[in-house]
């Protein structure tokens, strides 16, 4: 199996040596490295050209901004059957290559391995853990969901182009979108709803932040339009097979509905007004013939119980009070310190499941049985 990695640079002299090696120290070292450098007026290209290695080739050309850099770049890999794709400023543990191909090896159906990662200062440090940046990237894995697309509804767990590695072939049937700040969030969203991104839950990627990331140039109001425009470009991708698959709706539906509740930059307001300015100009009798296409064969959904939002509201309370009321019981705590009573459910995917799993574990456990029949717990818990 031939490997690449593929590394956009741009303006990163103090950084783009490290970032080679970390690539080719590797412990299984790729086959090639291309590094295209995208217009560096700081003297990148001849920093590169310092670490001499006959796997690396070194290309330029006129600034054309990171997606279009990226792709060209995935062009040159020619017959590598896997990439990698490093940011110029970012680096690699010493087993990424390896453990990557190791999960896709496991996982046939995955065409994109995501990890964990570490951020990093200018001068190459960890984050202190109480570090904003650091805190946030904690509460993202914390957050883990079952669907990965909800996953990325809630945030970006990616964070960036450099944790992404996967199969060539998709990464040439998928080429990177022209937008400045998201184009490795629109590329996971679509490998997750997809089913082909997995994630490897080992710290193998080190994520640089210093004063001229990108996301952090231009005015304030850049950023959240760009995601607005993506989610309306995955809109218009995924519409033929929204309308075809059922699963593919019921991934897309979870990255939304988790989209609109969640993801800090996306603004759901002006999205809904694009969205409506669509159909604005429809007429009454326009709007009805287009919503009798929609029949229950092709979209079962129509079928599906009534109020499953007003269930899970009801069961979330539910779920939390009896957890408030397992957690007062002095019964409760004598059992935890004797090592008895049931497990506490936290990690289902809604609060159904994890109301339902809870009552379950109750039902099981001789010693909240024990203590309800010697009335120390009430009913509701």
């Amino acid at each position: 199996m031939r490997i690449a990695v593929v590394i956009p640079l741009y303006n990163h002299a103090r950084y783009i040596g490290d970032g080679l090696r970390s690539v080719l120290g590797q412990s299984r070292p790729p086959d090639r490295v291309i590094v295209i450098d995208d217009g560096s007026t700081d003297g990148s290209l001849e920093a590169a050209r310092a670490v001499a290695d006959a796997r690396v080739t070194l290309l330029s050309q006129p600034n054309a901004g990171a997606h279009h850099t990226i792709n060209r770049a995935i062009a040159e890999a020619g017959d590598a059957d896997c990439l990698g794709i490093l940011n110029s400023d970012d680096l690699y543990e010493p087993e990424r290559i390896a453990a990557c191909l190791r999960c896709l090896e496991a996982n046939p159906a995955a065409a994109i391995v995501a990890t964990r990662l570490k951020i990093i200062d200018e001068a190459g440090a960890a984050l202190p853990e109480e570090e904003p940046r650091a805190r946030w990237l904690r509460s993202v894995w914390r957050a883990r969901p079952a669907s990965l697309a909800a996953w990325l509804g809630i945030a970006n767990f990616t964070k960036t182009t450099s944790n992404l590695f996967g199969r060539a072939d998709y990464f040439r049937a998928h080429p990177f979108g022209p937008y400045r700040y998201v184009h490795d969030y629109f590329f996971a969203v679509g490998a997750a709803v997809e089913e082909r991104l997995v994630v490897l839950d080992e710290e193998l990627l080190r994520y640089r932040v210093h004063g001229s990331n990108t996301i952090k140039s231009g005015p304030a109001e850049n950023l959240p339009r760009e995601v607005v425009r993506m989610n309306l470009d995955l809109l218009r991708a995924f519409a033929p097979r929204l309308a075809d698959s059922p699963e593919v709706r019921a991934r897309f539906g979870e990255y939304f509905r988790a989209l609109s509740q969640n993801y800090a930059d996306f603004r759901l307001e002006p999205f809904l007004h694009l969205v409506a300015a669509q159909f604005s100009s429809l007429s009454d009798a326009q709007a009805g013939a287009l919503c009798e296409t929609l029949d229950s064969a092709r979209f079962p959904e129509l079928l599906a119980g009534k109020s499953r939002a007003l269930r899970e509201t009801l069961a979330r309370g539910s779920y939390e009070a009896a957890l408030q009321n397992l957690a007062a019981s002095r019964w409760m705590a004598l059992g935890r310190l004797l090592g008895a009573g049931p497990a506490l459910i936290t990690d289902a995917a809604t609060a159904e499941q994890r109301l339902s799993a809870l009552r379950k574990s109750c039902d099981t456990s001789a010693w909240f049985r024990l203590g309800r029949r010697l009335g120390f717990l009430y009913e509701q818990e």
